[in-house]
C-alpha cells in the first residue's frame, strides 16, 4: 500500500470514527427517556418565558475537509485550537429551549498563520431532565465569519450537539458540551474548489437561569 492510499484510508477511518461518536452523543439522551419518566422530580421545572445565559470555553479540534460530493480531501493542517461562546435562550416549555449563540475559535496552521471563525447561530434544544442532571440535545444553524491571513468569508454553518449539565443550585448549572461543526464553503468561480469543514468542539459550560 502506497503512502497516498494509506493516508486516504486513515482519513476515512477518522471520518467514520467521528460520525460514530456524534451519533452516540445524539442517542445517549434517547436511552434516558425511561429514566426521565421514572424520575419526576419537581426541582427542575421551567415555564414559558424563563431565560438562560450560558458561557462556555474549551477545545476546538480540526478533523478533515470534504468536497461537496462527500469525498474526504485531506487533513486540515490546523493545530488544536481554542473556542468560547456566549448564549442566550428562552424556554418555550419545560423541555424546549430556543436561543441565540455567538462564539469564536482560533487555530494555527502549519505555516504559523492563524485561522479565526466567528459563528452567529440560532439554536434550538430539547432538554431531558433526570434530577439533578439535565441533558440538552440541540441543533444550531447560522452564519460563520471566517478569516485566514488576508482572506475573509461569510459561510453557512450547522452545529448539532449534546450537553451534560449538573444543577448545582436552582439558578446555576455546570457541565460539558460536545458540538460538531459543519462549515460549508462554496466557491462560486470554481465549484470544484468548494469545501466542507468538519470540526469538533469540547467545552466546559456554566449556565444561569432567571
Amino acid at each position: 500500500m502506497n503512502i497516498d492510499n494509506h493516508k486516504e484510508l486513515e482519513l476515512q477511518k477518522l471520518k467514520i470514527t467521528m460520525w460514530v461518536l456524534l451519533i452516540a452523543f445524539m442517542l445517549i439522551p434517547a436511552k434516558l427517556i425511561t429514566a426521565q419518566d421514572e424520575s419526576t422530580k419537581k426541582e427542575i421545572v421551567y415555564s414559558l418565558g424563563q431565560q438562560t445565559i450560558s458561557i462556555s470555553a474549551g477545545l476546538f479540534i480540526p478533523l478533515f475537509f470534504q468536497s461537496f460530493s462527500g469525498e474526504v480531501i485531506g487533513e486540515t493542517n490546523l493545530s488544536l485550537g481554542g473556542c468560547a461562546s456566549l448564549q442566550w435562550g428562552a424556554y418555550l416549555s419545560n423541555h424546549w429551549l430556543l436561543g441565540v449563540e455567538v462564539g469564536g475559535i482560533f487555530s494555527r496552521s502549519i505555516r504559523k498563520n492563524y485561522l479565526w471563525m466567528l459563528p452567529i447561530t440560532v439554536k434550538g434544544s430539547y432538554v431531558f431532565h433526570i434530577y439533578p442532571f439535565e441533558f440538552p440535545v440541540f441543533f444550531a444553524a447560522g452564519m460563520n465569519i471566517l478569516k485566514y491571513e488576508s482572506q475573509a468569508h461569510i459561510n453557512f454553518i450547522l452545529k448539532p450537539g449534546f450537553s451534560s449539565l449538573w444543577k448545582a443550585t436552582a439558578s446555576w448549572a455546570f457541565g460539558l458540551n460536545f458540538v460538531y461543526w459543519w462549515v460549508l464553503q462554496p466557491w462560486k468561480d470554481d465549484p470544484e474548489k468548494g469545501r466542507m469543514g468538519n470540526f469538533l468542539e469540547i467545552t466546559l459550560i456554566a449556565r444561569y437561569n432567571f
